[in-house]
């Protein structure tokens, strides 16, 4: 169980850590960092910390691109070991995504970015040693706040709608582990299961990204003039239609499933 000050600091070391597979180059890192900032701006509206959750959000978009790209990279990985694209063609996309991944941030924005996540450390110290005594009481409110919107479904044909969905999982399965952390226990069922529900509408997510830049590429491909490659990835998009069918199918019916409980506990409460 952690004291009401160490949450602050968990939220503090984790970004530390992250920060330093970024900079050691791991490949997870650019990931890490987002997990750990994002579990910073969830605490940080849970305690009406608003200025630190702005900050921590910024951040995040500003990654976001540079995460998509690690995403795809190891989806190309797949897609070639599978022998749905020709040596050539995964290799020109290789290529030319790694040129992305390296000119995809001016240095400029990296300092930008490097002395943002130095002033939010600073701030999440500053809060470690000033903790909020109605901490838990937040916590607990706003976790409610969060079931009650994971009650409602998205609908069936919106995939915009599964997105948010997504990411009010997320937001609620920080918030239990929170409250883990926090010396309540009850909450790591739903800590686990929203865990395993993230994953799931994670994976049609990274997907879906996928083949848009696949259809993005193609389209280069096609006003370029490179009509072999052009071909190859246009089969590629039809080829991985399925997939995506399959991966959407199971994200929605995980996340109706999850609204169906909490519909029924919220009726039964």
């Amino acid at each position: 169980m952690a004291e009401l000050s160490s949450l602050w600091e968990l939220r503090r070391r984790s970004l530390l850590r992250a920060r330093k597979k970024v900079r050691a180059g791991e490949t997870e890192g650019v990931h890490d960092v987002r997990v750990a900032l994002r579990r910073v701006s969830a605490t940080a509206r849970a305690l009406g910390r608003r200025k630190v959750e702005r900050r921590a959000k910024k951040i995040v978009r500003s990654l976001s691109s540079d995460r998509q790209l690690e995403v795809d990279r190891a989806l190309l990985v797949r897609v070639r070991q599978l022998g749905l694209l020709s040596e050539d063609a995964a290799t020109a996309l290789e290529a030319r995504w790694v040129s992305l991944s390296k000119d995809g941030a001016g240095q400029v924005e990296r300092v930008g970015r490097e002395k943002r996540v130095r002033r939010l450390l600073r701030k999440l110290r500053a809060l470690a040693a000033h903790p909020e005594a109605d901490m838990l009481e937040r916590l607990l409110d706003e976790r409610a706040n969060a079931q009650a919107a994971l009650a409602d479904a998205p609908a069936k044909t919106d995939d915009e709608a599964l997105h948010r969905y997504r990411l009010l999982i997320k937001r609620a399965r920080y918030l239990a582990e929170d409250l883990v952390e926090l010396g309540r226990p009850e909450f790591e069922a739903f800590a686990s299961r929203e865990r395993s529900a993230q994953d799931v509408l994670g994976r049609w997510n990274d997907m879906r990204f996928f083949v848009d830049r696949i259809e993005r590429e193609r389209k280069l491909a096609q006003w370029r003039g490179a009509v072999r490659l052009a071909a190859e990835l246009d089969e590629l998009v039809r080829a991985l239609e399925g997939p995506l069918a399959s991966l959407r199918r199971e994200a929605m019916e995980t996340a109706h499933r999850i609204s169906t409980s909490f519909s029924v506990a919220a009726r039964s409460a």
